[in-house]
């Protein structure tokens, strides 16, 4: 496994708040429901889709994507620096009989992706660790198909708002189809 983001690595590997972050999952993902159902509208995502969610953490937006892409053969795919975070992925999957759900440890700024494999790649406030924007997605990029989504949510100034006084007007929602040529 190569690593380039070597600080996030290390932060969500052996960093003191990683055993919180996986004891308090179930908590967290219940907080970040609503973002979920916001990314998992706008994916759009559909039976038999190969789905690719990046900084997937602890695994709950993969599980929802698999939920949503498994008839027809679907497969969603969680990828996140997290080893501790992955365990937990890989667990909740198994409980919940998800065999179309995989984990990858990686970054996703280097880490080797099978070219055009996905349709649509997610990411639930995991695209804001990037070391490297351009690299990762660049990288996330040459894995999707072409006229594939990108979909993600993720914190923003509160200033970028125009002061909006909601519980969601700190995160931008960014839906993306057929953007990937700009700057190839």
């Amino acid at each position: 496994m190569s690593i380039a983001n070597t600080e996030q690595a290390e932060h969500w590997n052996t960093g003191p708040g990683v055993a919180h972050w996986v004891a308090n999952q179930a908590r967290y993902d219940r907080m970040h429901a609503p973002f979920t159902a916001l990314l998992l509208d706008a994916a759009a995502l559909r039976p038999g889709g190969n789905v690719l969610d990046v900084g997937c953490g602890c695994g709950g937006t993969t599980l929802a994507a698999a939920r949503l892409v498994a008839p027809g053969g679907g497969q969603a795919t969680g990828l996140d620096l997290s080893g501790p975070m992955l365990a937990r992925a890989r667990a909740d999957a198994e409980a919940a009989g998800l065999a179309n759900a995989a984990f990858r440890q990686g970054d996703a700024q280097v880490e080797p992706l099978e070219p055009g494999r996905f349709d649509t790649v997610i990411s639930r406030f995991g695209v804001m660790f990037f070391a490297d924007p351009v690299a990762a997605f660049a990288n996330i990029r040459s894995a999707t198909r072409p006229g594939g989504r990108l979909v993600f949510v993720c914190w923003q100034p509160m200033a970028a708002t125009g002061g909006l006084p909601s519980s969601l007007s700190g995160v931008a929602l960014v839906s993306a189809r057929d953007v990937w040529a700009v700057g190839q």
